[in-house]
């Protein structure tokens, strides 16, 4: 907001009044007189005729989905606290494949808006503006209930207070706030932030120009089972629902600024593909974006999750295959065509196999082997052939037609065509051409002004590639070995002739990363970037972070504002506003 205010500079105590606009969009601010005694001042904020909304689309899971239908039950509804993880954990013991199946549907489920929404009392003064009758209303029309609000809350607070106040009112708009002074003008260095362009210092007048509009944030959630080409559907019909109310307040507002998490990237890449979308976009900040996929997306169909997570997100390979096999969304994460795993000696392929075999100088040492090693389509992911490191198993694709059938069998009824049409991989096939088409329509396509942010941190390991191990001997090559057993959470027994087994586990991940995506996936846009950070964690005094709360981390909110007045400097478009104004 405008940083001018409607009093005297005043050292007294100050409160900020909510401002909330009339049908014609002028300010309109309420308080109540007090006694002499009462030294607090009220301080009201006016809002400029520009408004340049920040768009905040999360990343897989964490958008709340609902069950389409009278009920509307919760599809996912992911917890926010303590006790709502307690239930969703014992809610989720007893659900077997098909019942994950049946409940996480990509055709059956839709973004719930009505999720958590508890603002801060900063926060509910800015939020006046929005229509609604109630704080929380208000933070609903912005698309905050619909988001994980343990994962995201903290960020959506931090743009609105940070964006609404870069100089502090009761200064007069002389001075800096002191998140600002600290996060911002005090850690403008490459090393510090680790840009890894050329680094461009913001200027105070910089920051002066870019006070001189109104952001209001929005978050726009999405149904994360579908393909991220629908989410981008929805995403554009957001952009201009929203800036088409501003402009009906009177407002100039035709361009958002996105910053996404994760997944989101994804969404926004493909969003700004669609006609009409490269002009209501001013720029996009990616954070910790699996650009090229990440491989940890195989170990988890294969393997199932990690850690405590694994009992509501999916326990072994039959759980997460019954959801992921029948959803492009998930599918969209997998490595694409052009994902290599870095080493010491360069790129190589991501999955490969290692044992004890006999060496050229007849003696035992460790080989390797690359697996599926070329397109990872026709080779990984649509290989429906014997080989036992291919993507997915038939049989586990669809728990919940096998029991709708079986059950059928039982009760003596025909068995509904639509059970009985293609084969279960059939199905699959067509949700796979749909992650690999999306795959294809964003690669190497950036919006043209484009800010990423990412972790290579060696603190938080992460499967830069697949590796399934054996410290046993093996008579031949692994890759041609039968598969005799898979217990579903990453241990294979491999047949070599009639009476030779041996066990491969897949091994944990050991590439810099944040926890989830690797350094390689989340490195990807920077030839199609502005500027792009690198987190190294404390070897380079950046700050530790995990994936899913990355933007809690101050160094990710100190690019993130970086960025953001970056895009308003160089925008012709907010040129173009402030020489009006």
């Amino acid at each position: 907001m405008n940083q001018t205010v409607k009093q005297a500079n005043n050292p007294e105590p100050t409160r900020l009044v909510g401002t909330s606009w009339d049908d014609q969009g002028n300010d309109v601010a309420q308080s109540v007189l007090t006694g002499k005694s009462m030294k607090v001042r009220a301080l009201c904020l006016t809002s400029p005729d520009a408004v340049l909304p920040i768009v905040f689309v999360p990343g897989i899971m964490g958008t709340r989905l609902k069950v389409k239908g009278r009920d509307k039950g919760a599809a996912w509804f992911p917890p926010e606290g303590k006790w709502d993880a307690v239930i969703l954990l014992l809610r989720s013991l007893v659900r077997t494949a098909a019942d994950r199946q049946r409940l996480l549907n990509p055709d059956k489920t839709e973004v719930d808006d009505e999720g958590p929404a508890y603002p801060d009392d900063a926060c509910k003064s800015l939020l006046a503006i929005a229509p609604g009758k109630t704080d929380a209303e208000r933070a609903r029309w912005r698309g905050w209930g619909q988001l994980h609000g343990d994962s995201y809350e903290k960020i959506l607070a931090f743009l609105e207070k940070s964006m609404a106040t870069i100089f502090d009112p009761i200064s007069q708009g002389q001075t800096l706030t002191p998140h600002w002074q600290e996060l911002v003008m005090n850690r403008q260095d490459a090393t510090k932030l680790g840009a890894q362009k050329p680094f461009v210092p913001l200027q105070e007048q910089q920051l002066r120009d870019a006070a001189e509009l109104l952001y209001p944030v929005h978050a726009v959630g999405y149904n994360w089972l579908q393909s991220n080409k629908v989410s981008a559907e929805r995403l554009a019909a957001e952009i201009e629902r929203i800036t088409a109310y501003y402009r009906s307040k009177g407002k100039a507002c035709e361009q958002v600024i996105l910053i996404t998490h994760s997944m989101g990237g994804l969404v926004a890449r493909a969003c700004a593909q669609l006609p009409g979308m490269d002009q209501r976009i001013l720029g996009v900040l990616h954070g910790v974006m699996p650009a090229l996929g990440a491989p940890a997306t195989y170990k988890r169909i294969r393997a199932g999750f990690e850690g405590a997570a694994q009992v509501i997100l999916g326990r072994n390979g039959a759980d997460c295959t019954a959801v992921m096999a029948n959803a492009a969304g998930p599918l969209e994460l997998l490595p694409t065509d052009q994902y290599r795993t870095w080493t010491n000696s360069g790129e190589r392929h991501w999955l490969r196999v290692s044992y004890v075999g006999m060496g050229q100088r007849g003696v035992q040492e460790e080989m390797e082997s690359f697996l599926g090693e070329g397109d990872p389509y026709a080779n990984i992911y649509l290989n429906n052939t014997a080989d036992w490191w291919k993507l997915v198993r038939e049989d586990l694709i669809d728990p919940a037609g096998r029991e709708d059938r079986a059950k059928a069998m039982r009760e003596g009824e025909r068995v509904p065509l639509a059970l009985t049409g293609n084969a279960d991989f059939d199905r699959y096939f067509e949700n796979m051409k749909v992650a690999m088409k999306l795959h294809h329509m964003i690669a190497d396509k950036y919006h043209p002004t484009t800010y990423a942010y990412y972790a290579a941190d060696p603190e938080k390991p992460s499967w830069n590639e697949v590796l399934w191990r054996s410290t046993r001997s093996a008579p031949g090559k692994p890759e041609s070995a039968l598969l005799e057993s898979d217990d579903l959470n990453g241990t294979v027994e491999l047949a070599f002739g009639e009476r030779c087994r041996v066990g491969f586990s897949i091994q944990d991940g050991t590439g810099p990363g944040d926890g989830t995506v690797p350094a390689e996936s989340g490195a990807a846009p920077k030839p199609h970037s502005i500027q792009i950070f690198k987190h190294e964690g404390k070897s380079k005094m950046h700050d530790t972070y995990e994936h899913q709360f990355s933007y809690n981390a101050p160094i990710a909110q100190s690019v993130t504002l970086y960025s953001v007045v970056s895009m308003v400097a160089d925008s012709a478009y907010v040129k173009s506003l402030l020489e009006k104004s």
